[in-house]
């Protein structure tokens, strides 16, 4: 069955200390949390990390993945392979890239290579490692889309976790990135947005122009195991949170029928 969680960037201006934040999360219908790249600092903390393991376990959620940058991950490999083992993450998530490597065949090539390489080392530390799109994958590189030979290059050497909100923002269909990373896209971003707003770039589900629903069964039908809420431009946080545990649950009910 297809699991729910959010991106807990939603909450990052929400003045609590990451334990509240995820206690939160325990008390909406959500099933995980996905983590983002500024909570290893607070997880390298051994109280905080306990308080926070505690807190997952009291809310009985499970961690989707955890978003960081290909710089942190290169720099402080052993450190986040430990944290990562400690609070029940099997899955982390490059969440961007350099925009410019997706300007040329060759940065794109590097790209996926680069990451290829990263995915290979955590295997082997029982990690999976995924790529999430932003919106400048989507240009043209040699009469191609940079994210559809990105894909093609990685050849199955790490997976995908599209946001279908940002390739829409982008002029990208949304069903078709979710056909483009078919079977190799876990978790899939279900955000919503309004293209040429760029304080719109996410909004809450329902609030844009993605046909949620269909993306939904799209992702479900593909394989996806979880779906993942996230509004990075909310300007309330805590209300962006119960409209997504709502929306969520229903979209999970319809996912799993």
């Amino acid at each position: 069955m297809v699991q729910t969680a959010i991106q807990l960037f939603t909450l990052a201006d929400v003045d609590e200390p990451l334990p509240d934040i995820v206690a939160r999360v325990g008390e909406t219908t959500f099933d995980g949390v996905e983590f983002y790249d500024a909570h290893f600092d607070a997880l390298a903390d051994d109280e905080t990390r306990s308080q926070t393991h505690t807190a997952l376990e009291d809310g009985d959620l499970e961690v989707a993945g955890a978003h960081v940058s290909v710089d942190r991950l290169e720099s402080g490999f052993e450190e986040l392979v430990s944290i990562c083992h400690e609070i029940g993450c099997s899955t982390l998530v490059i969440p961007t890239y350099e925009p410019e490597a997706f300007a040329t065949r060759e940065g794109v090539e590097g790209a996926a290579d680069r990451i290829a390489g990263l995915a290979a080392d955590l295997e082997s530390h029982d990690i999976e490692l995924l790529y999430h799109n932003h919106t400048f994958e989507f240009g043209s590189v040699d009469s191609e889309v940079a994210f559809e030979r990105f894909v093609d290059h990685a050849d199955g050497r790490f997976g995908f976790e599209p946001d279908v909100g940002l390739a829409t923002h982008a002029g990208y269909d949304a069903l078709a990135l979710l056909e483009q990373v078919a079977g190799a896209a876990p978790i899939v971003h279900l955000t919503d947005t309004v293209p040429g707003e760029d304080e719109k770039l996410h909004a809450d589900v329902g609030e844009g122009v993605v046909d949620i629903e269909a993306c939904a069964d799209r992702a479900a039908a593909n394989g996806a195991d979880w779906i993942v809420c996230e509004n990075g431009r909310t300007t309330d946080a805590l209300a962006s949170l119960e409209h997504g545990s709502e929306a969520f649950a229903e979209l999970r009910e319809r996912a799993s029928s």
